[in-house]
C-alpha cells in the first residue's frame, strides 16, 4: 500500500483505489478505479490523476458526442476547455455575451444550430480532439436525429480513459 502526505494537513495518508466524483469540472463525472489519497485526520479525499490532459480531452469528447442537447454546464465546460473567456467564446459563436450567460446558467435553451456549432468548434479548435474527428462524425449521426432529453452521469475508467454514460 502506498503512502503519501496530505496536502491539507501534512499528515501521512494511505493511498487506496476507488471511485471518485470529479465535481471539479462542473459536470457529473465519476472516475472509476482511481487512486485516492484518504486522510483520516482532516477528511480530505483527493484523486491521483496521472493524465489530467487526457482526462479533460475524454470529457470534452464525451460531451461533444453525447446525443443530448447541451446544457449550460456543458457549454461552460467546453468554453473553458478551449481556454476562452465569455467574450471570446460569444464572439466566436456570434452571439451576445448575455445570451451565453443565459445558456451557461440554464436560463435559456440552446438552439439546435448553436448546439451543433459549439460541438464542432470544440472538436475543431482542439488539436487533440481533431485527431478523433472521424469517431466524432460516426457519433454525429446520433446527433442529427432527435436529441434525447435524458441526462446521465459520465463514468470514466481512470486507467484506460474509456467512458460511458450511465
Amino acid at each position: 500500500m502506498k503512502r503519501e502526505t496530505c496536502d491539507s494537513c501534512g499528515n501521512e495518508v494511505k493511498v487506496v483505489t476507488g471511485n471518485y466524483r470529479f465535481d471539479e469540472v462542473g459536470l457529473p463525472v465519476l472516475l472509476k478505479n482511481i487512486e485516492l489519497i484518504n486522510c483520516k485526520e482532516c477528511g480530505t479525499a483527493e484523486p491521483i490523476i496521472p493524465d489530467v490532459n487526457g482526462l479533460m480531452h475524454v470529457i470534452a469528447f464525451a460531451v461533444a458526442a453525447h446525443p443530448c442537447r447541451l446544457k449550460g454546464a456543458e457549454v461552460r465546460f467546453l468554453r473553458k476547455f478551449l481556454g476562452m473567456n465569455g467574450d471570446e467564446f460569444s464572439n466566436l459563436v456570434d452571439i451576445d455575451r448575455t445570451t451565453l450567460s443565459k445558456w451557461e446558467n440554464d436560463q435559456q435553451e440552446i438552439g439546435k444550430h448553436s448546439d451543433r456549432l459549439i460541438r464542432f468548434l470544440a472538436m475543431a479548435k482542439s488539436a487533440d480532439l481533431r485527431k478523433q474527428i472521424e469517431q466524432f462524425m460516426e457519433k454525429y449521426g446520433e446527433l442529427t436525429g432527435r436529441h434525447s432529453p435524458r441526462r446521465s452521469q459520465l463514468k470514466i475508467d481512470s486507467e484506460t480513459l474509456e467512458y460511458e454514460y450511465a
